[in-house]
């Protein structure tokens, strides 16, 4: 982000240390280091593995910082601190910090990587949070845009399972980003294991299964298909199951299944024909099955 508002794009990078590294790019493209960012004259310092990210959280014009940490000895200190900008565009002014809430407590997670972004897409900024157990947290902006203000954290999930990297690949850093341009946020996350996934989202508000075990759940042949195919799925608890077709852009297509279902395997077939009997036009769908406890998208492709 330009820090500075020259025009030029800085860095911001946290440090094992708990400060606050400030790089500043000059005109030539190269970066300066400049001395590690202060609030009330003094260093920044949160603890350990500070984890800063720069937003414009007020909605007035300046950046400010939200700053995560990690504090092993001292749970009690792990806090997310907010440092809000009273200086200028071009000169910050940070002073005490405020702690960030998460309805009456303070949002408190180890090792925590906290990522700014308006994740619903509903206008208003977010929290997307990942932590030392390997998990992902997503805390919805219930206030305004200018005052957020959060209720509730919620792990995300991928393929209807929370998002979690075992022993040895946990510490996950996040960022949020439409990799694929398809005007939905997907997740990027890195872990301790010097690993980095991908996590695909859709209009539905669900990750896209990459893994075997999706084949072992939802299974469509033929995909491409042009007019007919089986949709076979897998029911492990018993309850009511819905199957329902959508397009790439989240409408309502039709209601394949609607019922309570035993544990077991079944199966239906779609002939390419939405709820008024149309067919439909050539593109990308998906299958959404709502199973008890768990939720499946799988994508397919419909060929004219």
């Amino acid at each position: 982000m330009d820090f500075n508002n020259d025009g030029y794009r800085d860095l911001i990078v946290g440090d094992r240390n708990g400060t606050v590294n400030y790089f500043r790019r000059l005109s030539n493209g190269e970066l300066t280091t400049e001395p590690d960012l202060v609030a009330n004259g003094v260093t920044i310092d949160v603890g350990l593995n500070s984890a800063p990210f720069i937003v414009d959280w007020n909605e007035d014009g300046l950046l400010d910082m939200v700053i995560g940490n990690c504090n092993d000895g001292v749970p009690s200190d792990r806090r997310v601190r907010l440092y809000l900008n009273s200086g200028t565009p071009s000169a910050y002014v940070f002073t005490t910090p405020d702690i960030l809430y998460c309805g009456a407590n303070p949002i408190q997670y180890n090792r925590c990587i906290p990522h700014v972004t308006d994740l619903n897409l509903d206008g208003m900024k977010d929290l997307v949070i990942g932590e030392d157990l390997g998990h992902v947290y997503y805390l919805e902006n219930v206030g305004t845009n200018a005052s957020p203000v959060f209720d509730q954290a919620v792990m995300l999930e991928a393929e209807g399972v929370p998002i979690s990297f075992p022993s040895g690949h946990t510490d996950t850093k996040v960022w949020v980003n439409d990799w694929n341009e398809d005007g939905t946020p997907d997740l990027v996350l890195g872990n301790y294991h010097d690993s980095v996934h991908l996590y695909i989202a859709y209009p539905l508000g669900v990750a896209e299964n990459r893994s075997a075990a999706l084949s072992k759940v939802v299974s469509i042949s033929p995909n491409p298909a042009r007019d007919h195919m089986t949709v076979s799925y897998s029911v492990a608890h018993s309850g009511r199951v819905d199957l329902i077709v959508y397009d790439a852009n989240g409408r309502f297509i039709k209601t394949l299944v609607s019922a309570n279902h035993g544990i077991g395997n079944y199966g239906v077939t779609w002939d390419g024909r939405d709820a008024t009997r149309l067919r439909v036009p050539a593109g990308v769908y998906f299958f959404r099955l709502e199973a008890p406890d768990h939720t499946w998208l799988s994508k397919f492709v419909v060929l004219r």
